[in-house]
């Protein structure tokens, strides 16, 4: 598992050098699209001429979700999203997002979706497109046998390809990790996080994104591992009004007992951003 990842990163690093020629050539496809705050749309502590904004960007969503997995349901759920820069004198400008997330679902009365998630991201630029991060994740699900799941991890990034229309970006560090399960019994141990993220703006002024994170326990690696895969479009249906439709893929190789390895969601959301 270490060493498939480690290639996923090498490939994906020559893709950005051949993304890179082909920019070069290719027809100018942006100009039927509508140029208003590009920049924001990729960092929503900016304005549209790239300088940061005073007030926090702050975003609202709800909607509906279908699960499969542990739990087969469509649900209720809702997120909030809160963004900011924090400016120092004598240092880059270091952003932090706090999300948080609920789904719930109710058939006669009785619960038959849970989940709950607040996740804290910090992120500092480095010279020649290097930048530090910390993260704190807090989840609460039931139907995964999470009664409380906290992870705690610091690392660093490579920019390998960005501009005002797209951005791929690899991470990699160690985490803390701390587990309370619903059926008894809690678990601490440290792992090693990677994460992938690609973003581009494409047609009808719609933002495609992609996120993968995977997550190695160190006393196993090719045994106890995580991988989490996001697929999603954002549409924006006017400046502060935007529809988000999100695919969302989990795989445990060493779930608890009694409970399967993978989850899905499929989300639709309507937001509005302040």
């Amino acid at each position: 598992m270490r060493y498939f990842i480690l290639i996923q990163l090498f490939l994906i690093s020559l893709f950005a050098q051949e993304l890179k020629k082909i920019k070069d050539i290719e027809i100018d496809t942006m100009k039927y699209l509508s140029t208003d705050d590009i920049e924001t749309r990729y960092d929503p502590t900016k304005d549209a001429k790239g300088h940061i904004k005073k007030k926090p960007f702050q975003h609202i969503e709800a909607g509906f979700s279908d699960t499969s997995g542990n739990t087969r349901t469509t649900s209720l759920n809702a997120k909030y999203t809160f963004a900011h820069k924090l400016q120092f004198v004598s240092l880059t400008a270091i952003s932090y997002t706090i999300e948080a997330s609920a789904f719930l679902a109710k058939d006669k009365n009785v619960r038959t979706a849970e989940e709950y998630k607040v996740l804290l991201n910090t992120k500092q630029p480095l010279p020649n497109k290097w930048l530090s991060y910390l993260s704190l994740g807090w989840l609460k699900n039931t139907f995964q046998n999470y009664d409380s799941k906290v992870d705690l991890s610091i690392g660093v990034g490579k920019i390998l390809y960005q501009d005002k229309n797209e951005t791929l970006i690899v991470k990699l560090g160690p985490a803390i990790n701390y587990e309370t399960y619903t059926s008894g019994g809690s678990d601490s141990y440290t792992s090693l996080n990677e994460y992938i993220e690609y973003r581009k703006k494409i047609y009808f002024n719609s933002i495609f994104y992609l996120k993968i994170g995977a997550k190695e326990n160190f006393a196993n690696m090719d045994q106890d591992y995580e991988i989490n895969t996001l697929l999603g479009i954002t549409f924006q249906i006017e400046k502060r009004l935007g529809l988000t439709v999100e695919y969302n893929a989990f795989y445990d190789n060493t779930p608890s007992a009694g409970f399967g390895k993978r989850d899905t969601k499929t989300v639709i959301r309507l937001g509005y951003r302040f």
